[in-house]
């Protein structure tokens, strides 16, 4: 038998040729140790056995040559041949499969000092300056490291694990931006693809801690059915979670300069109850340093509950602003990456213009007109009282001109952020139908702008003179049937105080007082009550319901005093009483003005969140997660208020750096001057959507909507290493016989190699070729030689 061997350089195989003589119709051997080689010496004995008269040793020879000659001729009837066969030896694989979901991005600061001291030597110092995806990546790719002993034995093949594993050629290729860990679906969908192959077992690399899908341990148990062992490696801090983490606020996205903000953040904890936390909010102005700029103390809460914490600040300059919320880190704290959140915050100096409207000067306008001129510098407020003389100057804030008239055109009415309109009948907004009806319809498209929208009820017109009119669909509320008012007049000689409709997180509008227990207080035993209301049926699908009668109620619940709602891309306010005047005794303005400058900045909120009327841009999420996607949406008019009719439009996506993109939005059919586009947000981070004049970064900002993209919150949450579940996996696919399948900590992952080191490759033959020796002159040669010698022989013997 002869070998020649030809390597692969590019691949886990090896060639090589083996030859060998073989008989290709040999009989099995009992027909050869039984019949045939009986048969041939029983013949060559017979052949010379009966002459006597040769000696004994001439008969010898001439049966022994009879029977060479006989197995001669035998042998080549059994079809001797030469046989080369060429063999394909090839290294069983073993796959990595490596967790690249988002907890992956996570630091752990590894408290036990020998699982420190142990990643130390082989990942290098400061371990807990490192994502656990860095660890992996110098643990296993480093010199001598487990991928490199493993590739001595077997062809070892790196896969990425998100949902379905997916081949990479270095962990480079990592990319932890996974939504979800689902390693039973991971080990499951690898089984199936695998069928098939020379795969000799798998190495899983991850935190254990499975989120989505079917149970990995019941897919290890599948790979132990087909014997293919299941081998973990713990990446992760395995001792019980201490961790703290904070969520940032839900808004406020737009302020004014020198307004006080507050904002409520979110402190989870688990295994730190009880512990003191600090929370400070840091800035960074138009891409700046972040400077310090307001701080809040509290206690961490009990797992599995929530602190809420408010932190206050004003801001002195206008800009675009990020805001970092950070929690202050424990001694004993497992976690740190998740200790901070960032929001976005447009800080503008520009000024709300409000358009106050009213028939007579009643009580309530008198002290509302006062409070909007003096309550807040970055109000500006004009008045139009329509019983005035025509020689009276209308109220206004220093530095406006006083007014004749409302607005009568469009871009008139875009002048204001917001329109307080009282009890004014509508014949003073224009004596006749169609004027009426033309001056509606301006004010319902003023609010399809962003314009925001109050009314103030009065018993000379508002609401009820406006029934069956635009302002009806306006209103956030349903009015009560008329014949039932008829009926059943609201009582005016019973004093009543209004009920907030959420005691514990009360709408921005009914923060009088900072201190969340004192503004309760405030509304339930502090201010004055009413003895006026309009009584309305409920409030709108969708619309939020500030305050309520105390008593007073329907089929719907308890009468409500205060709503507001959008509509669609405006602001609308009801407040269905006209005595919020009456809290001035004994507070004076105190809280008539912080309520009021409260409404109002709440109506001016969506255009001020428009840097311009013409353009509005906007995103149906702002808070992600990683991988999810966002639709963005441009609406684009012209100066003359007329949509675009281009068929795409151009913004740009900022990243976390400030480096920008081009994105680019196609036109919706059937709504003219609207675009869209949806993107998909692979990356955690702060981003923003722009629109540039001239769709040039280096021009003036037009629109900007910023989303924050996230780590998954049940990628966050008990993200420590689930070392049970891990041995659990390896354990259930050791199989029958009990061989194969352990975990290691990522530390102790080189010992895995040893594990595989006598393990054989699998081999398979490509081709057979057959040389036959039987028909050939050399055969014959070798029979007529023996013939011939036995004819000398019997010759000499006188037997021929």
């Amino acid at each position: 038998m002869t070998l020649a061997r030809i390597q692969d350089p590019a691949s886990a195989t090896t060639t090589y040729v083996e030859e060998t003589f073989r008989f290709l119709s040999l009989p099995p051997l009992w027909v050869l140790a039984l019949l045939v080689f009986p048969a041939t010496v029983v013949f060559a004995w017979w052949a010379y056995g009966g002459l006597t008269r040769l000696e004994r040793g001439t008969r010898i020879v001439l049966s022994t040559l009879r029977w060479i000659a006989i197995a001669l001729c035998c042998l080549l009837v059994f079809e001797p041949a030469f046989e080369k066969t060429t063999w394909r030896r090839t290294q069983n694989q073993v796959h990595v499969l490596v967790d690249d979901s988002a907890s992956m991005l996570r630091k752990d600061r590894y408290p036990a000092a020998e699982q420190n001291a142990a990643l130390q030597q082989v990942a290098g110092a400061d371990v807990a300056t490192k994502t656990r995806q860095d660890l992996v990546r110098a643990v296993l790719e480093q010199k001598d490291g487990l991928v490199d002993e493993l590739k001595k034995s077997h062809d070892v093949r790196l896969f990425r694990v998100q949902r379905k594993p997916v081949p990479v050629r270095r962990l480079d290729e990592l990319t932890g931006r996974g939504n979800r860990t689902a390693l039973g679906d991971a080990l499951d969908l690898h089984l199936a693809a695998i069928a098939g192959t020379n795969v000799d077992a798998l190495v899983l690399v991850s935190d254990g801690r499975n989120n989505d899908g079917i149970d990995p341990v019941e897919a290890a148990r599948a790979f132990g059915m087909r014997g293919i062992a299941v081998y973990t490696v713990g990446v992760g801090d395995p001792d019980p979670p201490r961790n703290a983490w904070i969520v940032g606020p839900p808004g406020p996205k737009e302020s004014l300069r020198q307004e006080e903000v507050g904002f409520d953040v979110t402190l989870h904890a688990e295994g730190l109850r009880g512990k003191p936390a600090r929370v400070e909010l840091q800035g960074s102005r138009n891409g700046g340093a972040f400077v310090p700029l307001a701080t809040a103390n509290a206690e961490l809460p009990a797992d599995g509950e929530a602190a809420r914490v408010r932190v206050f600040h004003a801001f002195a300059e206008a800009g675009d602003w990020t805001l970092r919320f950070t929690l202050a880190g424990q001694p004993e704290e497992s976690q740190l990456d998740d200790n901070e959140d960032t929001r976005f915050l447009r800080v503008n100096d520009e000024k709300i213009r409000v358009l106050y409207i009213e028939d007579k000067p009643r009580w309530e306008y008198r002290y509302v007109q006062g409070c909007l001129k003096r309550v807040d510098p970055s109000i500006e407020m004009q008045a139009v009282l329509f019983e005035a003389s025509p020689r009276f100057q209308q109220e206004h804030s220093k530095g406006l001109p006083s007014l004749k008239d409302v607005p009568r055109s469009d871009k008139e009415f875009l002048d204001y952020h917001v329109i307080l309109i009282g009890d004014v009948p509508p014949e003073r907004i224009s004596p006749t139908e169609e004027g009426l009806r033309r001056w509606l319809d301006m004010l319902v498209k003023y609010v399809e702008f962003g314009g925001g929208v109050g009314f103030l009820f009065g018993d000379a017109a508002m609401p009820e003179r406006y029934r069956n009119t635009q302002v009806q669909d306006l209103l956030p509320v349903v009015l009560e049937d008329p014949s039932w008012l008829l009926a059943n007049p609201a009582p005016r000689d019973v004093e009543f105080r209004p009920v907030l409709e959420n005691p514990l997180q009360p709408h921005d509008i009914l923060l009088l007082q900072r201190d969340p227990g004192l503004n309760r207080r405030l509304w339930e035993n502090g201010l004055p009550g009413f003895f006026v209301y309009h009584p309305v049926q409920r409030a709108k699908p969708g619309a939020t319901v500030l305050l309520r009668h105390p008593t007073d109620g329907n089929a719907y619940g308890k009468r409500p005093i205060a709503v507001t709602s959008s509509y669609p891309r405006g602001t609308t306010f009801f407040m269905a009483t006209d005595e919020t005047w009456r809290w001035r005794n004994p507070y004076a303005e105190t809280y008539q003005d912080a309520f009021w400058r409260n409404v109002v900045r709440h109506l001016a909120q969506s255009r001020l969140q428009r840097r311009n009327a013409l353009v509005e841009l906007t995103v149906d999420k702002t808070l992600l997660e990683t991988g999810d996607k966002v639709r963005v949406q441009l609406r684009l008019h012209d100066d003359e208020l007329q949509p675009a009719i281009a068929n795409e439009q151009t913004v740009f996506l900022r990243d976390t750096k400030g480096a920008t993109e081009k994105r680019v939005l196609r036109s919706v059919p059937g709504e003219p001057g609207a675009y869209q586009a949806t993107f998909t947000m692979p990356e955690p981070g702060a981003f923003s959507f722009l629109c540039f004049a001239n769709q040039n970064p280096a021009d003036n900002v037009l629109a900007r909507e910023d989303v924050l993209v996230k780590v998954p919150d049940k990628e966050l949450a008990d993200s420590s290493q689930d070392e049970a579940t891990l041995r659990r996996i390896a354990e259930e696919s050791r199989g029958g016989d009990g061989g194969g399948g352990r975990y290691v900590f990522l530390a102790d992952a080189r010992s895995l190699a040893t594990d595989f080191a006598n393990r054989k490759s699998y081999e398979s033959r490509e081709d057979t070729t057959t040389r036959p020796a039987w028909d050939t002159g050399w055969s014959l040669l070798a029979v007529v030689v023996v013939l011939a010698v036995e004819w000398l022989l019997r010759k000499r013997a006188r037997l021929v």
